[in-house]
């Protein structure tokens, strides 16, 4: 089903199990998901991790097993990982301290909380990147605000999280979010940190390229 997408110039791929599916990940799917890994333009493994909101009914118990063994897994094939973390801080950051080199490359993907806990998990994981989205772009999120306005250019990283997260400055009636409207993020983040654009997309440009060596 994804690898026609593959074929296509500038694209490329990372696989997971969401917490939100962790009770129905098994050996069977560990097989396909292993299969998938080999292929030549997967760059990651995630998003993967914990999500501790109601949209989840997944027991902790079980989305920490399912962490832990994808973790592992990124681990052996050496690629970065693409972490999913609502609610969860103190448990994700335990856990992949439990299973990771405090060094490892790590996309810490969506980010929607405080600069304090941004602070710690950027304080606790040196090659760990935080992404923004078009969150950013709405005048009610004062905490991704802070986020942004004091992450170093080089901790950052852009996200839609597409189909999500439409920017405010979208024409009326846009349903989904996709990945050109990363530059609304980039243009809010100079904004509100009082800097060029160009900075904005030159650093994340270069930090894209370390953390997913393209």
């Amino acid at each position: 089903m994804w690898e026609k997408y593959l074929r296509e110039d500038k694209v490329w791929a990372s696989f997971g199990c969401h917490p939100h599916n962790a009770k129905d990940y098994n050996d069977n799917i560990e097989r396909s998901l292993c299969a998938a890994l080999e292929h030549p333009k997967v760059r990651a493994l995630g998003e993967i991790g914990l999500d501790y909101s109601n949209r989840n009914n997944c027991l902790k118990e079980v989305q920490f097993e399912v962490f832990r063994r994808q973790l592992k897994i990124a681990l052996m094939k050496k690629l970065p990982v693409v972490v999913h973390c609502r609610d969860a801080h103190e448990d994700g950051m335990r856990i992949i301290c439990q299973v990771l080199p405090k060094d490892y490359t790590i996309h810490l993907h969506c980010f929607t909380d405080t600069w304090e806990w941004a602070q710690r998990w950027l304080n606790k994981f040196p090659n760990l990147y935080i992404g923004i989205t078009n969150v950013v772009t709405f005048p009610s999120a004062k905490s991704v605000h802070e986020v942004a306005k004091n992450i170093p250019l080089d901790r950052l990283l852009l996200e839609t999280d597409a189909p999500y997260f439409v920017p405010k400055r979208s024409p009326k009636g846009t349903r989904w979010s996709h990945p050109g409207m990363a530059i609304h993020v980039a243009e809010q983040i100079a904004t509100l940190k009082n800097v060029p654009v160009k900075n904005v997309l030159q650093a994340t440009r270069k930090n894209t390229q370390f953390v997913y060596n393209v």
